[in-house]
């Protein structure tokens, strides 16, 4: 539900299009968006287009079934008042949270919006899962700023500006795609260049879980859907499409920051052989039990990638469900994969979330703040963020 407000505040429309993009996924298009009449967009990278053109990009269908009368109601911009069962979606500079929030003129922040909206997401998802009994009911304020501080405090803030340096996105699947929607609200420094490796091609199974993938982009390199992406939105982009490895090494004149977003032991063991200045690793929980968990590293940090990935974890076939098998076989990445009512969905805002805190890790770097080893957070229970600091 958007209220009038949202026509002229960015930071209510970014959290609307990513609430809208998540949970179309999330919930096989079964949304219904209740909004003033012909919204124009204004947030960076729709300007000039309605609401109704990204609601067809999105695959939000309109054709709810008749239980869907109890579903929650994710609220973004002002309501008069939370309704019974609301979830209202806030987010302001480099806090978000989702529930009553008095902080008046927001200021804008491209990865708390983002992460709002995937909060605001998986307290629906819980919801419907039944799998909390404080799901929907609590207050929630986060800081990507000092993730160790919960509540609305000065100390969560962090500076107003931020420009997103040169860096190279590592994978695009679930986490990459969310790092590039999150950055295709930003704006780069001069003259950055952003380089996107990956070698997959869009499946059938794709756009369930990655927020730039719909069934158009079926066969395409997602180097190339990441790049239409990001190019559309000002950026100079290059590719590589060839795997990663021990082998790699990046030259002097490419981008010395990088994002990973790759669920792979073998790549993830020798990040820091390439020879990148900073790497932000970012990982998913893989089963039912643990989709929505999050492990955001920093490298160089206390622990070094090649021990910490030194073998490959056995898979715990228990832990995929039935209800898993026929997207997992068909290409989905097991990360993004959950089950809702005996069905297998996608849970693309866990990757939403995750992108916010990887990517505000990134501008703390690039702001000469020393950077936070480790962040673990379950979006099941976010007030209890396991934070080693600086």
């Amino acid at each position: 539900m958007l209220d009038a407000r949202v026509a002229s505040s960015i930071v209510d429309q970014v959290i609307a299009l990513t609430v809208i993009n998540t949970a179309a996924r999330s919930f096989l298009g079964n949304v219904d968006v209740v909004a003033p009449v012909g919204l124009q967009l204004t947030a960076p990278g729709f300007e000039g287009q309605t609401l109704k053109n990204f609601l067809d990009w999105a695959g939000v269908n309109g054709e709810l079934p008749a239980a869907a009368s109890g579903w929650p109601t994710i609220e973004v911009g002002e309501p008069p008042q939370t309704r019974a069962g609301g979830i209202r979606a806030w987010a302001d500079g480099w806090t978000y949270g989702i529930g009553a929030h008095d902080g008046g003129q927001a200021t804008f922040f491209a990865p708390a919006c983002v992460a709002a909206a995937g909060l605001a997401v998986s307290e629906a998802f819980s919801v419907l899962r039944r799998d909390n009994a404080y799901a929907g009911r609590r207050t929630l304020s986060l800081s990507l700023w000092k993730p160790e501080l919960t509540g609305d405090v000065a100390e969560a803030q962090g500076p107003e500006l931020a420009l997103l340096p040169s860096v190279w996105l590592m994978g695009l699947g679930h986490l990459g795609q969310a790092y590039a929607w999150t950055m295709g609200f930003m704006k780069p420094t001069a003259n950055a260049d952003v380089i996107l490796q990956d070698i997959d091609v869009v499946t059938r199974s794709t756009p369930s879980t990655s927020v730039l993938s719909n069934e158009a982009d079926h066969g395409r390199q997602k180097t190339r859907v990441a790049a239409a992406w990001l190019e559309a939105r000002g950026f100079t982009t290059h590719l590589v499409e060839r795997r990663f490895d021990g082998a790699q090494r990046v030259a002097s004149s490419e981008p010395q920051r990088a994002l990973f977003g790759v669920d792979n032991a073998a790549a993830r063991r020798v990040l820091e052989n390439a020879g990148f200045a900073h790497v932000i690793d970012a990982g998913l929980g893989s089963g039912f039990k643990d989709f929505r968990a999050m492990r955001i590293r920093t490298f160089p940090g206390p622990s070094s990638a090649a021990l910490l990935w030194a073998s490959q974890p056995a898979s715990n076939g228990a832990e995929h469900a039935a209800a898993y098998r026929h997207l997992l076989a068909a290409g989905a990445d097991p990360c993004g994969v959950t089950t809702l009512a005996t069905r297998s969905v996608g849970a693309p805002f866990v990757g939403c979330v995750a992108a916010g805190h990887a990517i505000a890790a990134l501008l703390r770097h690039a702001l000469s703040k020393s950077p936070y080893p480790v962040i673990d957070l379950s979006l099941r229970d976010p007030h209890h963020a396991d934070v080693v600091t600086p």
